[in-house]
């Protein structure tokens, strides 16, 4: 039976291009017999930009609405990985394994750091940017997005908005991965309680934006799409060394 293809949904700041064909995701999921969605989310990347927030109001039915009919798997990092579950809930019988990475209890809450990444957005940064707002405007150079129009996306109207009790719904067989130095996802513990009785990995020594760089979790995400129902991944990963 044909495998669906599989959509990659990178996180604010970066691209399908950046976050993951420049780490080798596509090679690999091709390698593997897959077929990959390229597509940018809005704001980002190679998809339409806008300096408006209101044309952000709903991520996830913008990108349903560019994919193409039938199931999907759906591999999300970080924002992309709520858009994911968002879309999940919006159209639960065609997205048949989830592939959650770095996302933990922040799905329950606004980006932490939108403010003073905005600030820097807009007028750059200086001696007195934190350093983890430095990093997040330096990683959004690589996808080529417009920085007025990354800010214009954390201005948006909130969304996608996630409760522990919606959440409970997702019918997808789902995997969580996250690094065990990820300030901006952990903790998690309420994700996966709502979540119930997923397959979990947690990458040690691994930082947020490390994550999508990391080989072992590029195979693992590989591994649990293209298992079969009844096959068990549910066992940890051993700690990995982040290069």
């Amino acid at each position: 039976m044909e495998q669906p293809p599989v959509l990659l949904l990178h996180g604010w700041g970066g691209s399908f291009a950046s976050t993951f064909a420049a780490n080798g995701w596509t090679g690999a999921l091709a390698h593997a017999g897959r077929t990959v969605l390229d597509i940018d989310l809005p704001g980002h990347g190679s998809a339409p930009s806008s300096i408006n927030p209101e044309d952000y109001s709903d991520l996830a039915r913008s990108v349903l609405g560019r994919l193409p009919n039938g199931p999907i798997d759906v591999v999300g990092y970080s924002l992309g990985a709520k858009v994911a579950m968002a879309m999940a809930l919006a159209v639960p019988d065609r997205i048949r394994r989830l592939v959650l990475i770095g996302i933990g209890d922040n799905v329950f809450s606004p980006e932490a750091f939108a403010a003073p990444v905005i600030a820097a957005l807009e007028n750059g940064v200086d001696e007195t940017t934190p350093a983890a707002v430095r990093g997040l405007v330096e990683y959004s150079k690589a996808s080529g997005s417009s920085p007025t129009a990354l800010a214009a996306v954390l201005r948006r109207p909130p969304n996608p908005v996630l409760t522990p009790m919606a959440i409970s719904r997702l019918r997808p067989v789902v995997q969580v991965i996250n690094g065990s130095d990820d300030v901006v996802a952990l903790p998690d513990i309420a994700l996966r309680d709502a979540l119930g009785d997923i397959t979990y990995v947690l990458v040690g020594r691994t930082d947020h934006l490390q994550l999508p760089r990391i080989d072992a979790v590029l195979q693992r995400s590989i591994e649990f799409i293209n298992a079969g129902d009844g096959q068990d991944l549910s066992s940890p990963m051993k700690p990995t060394q982040a290069v």
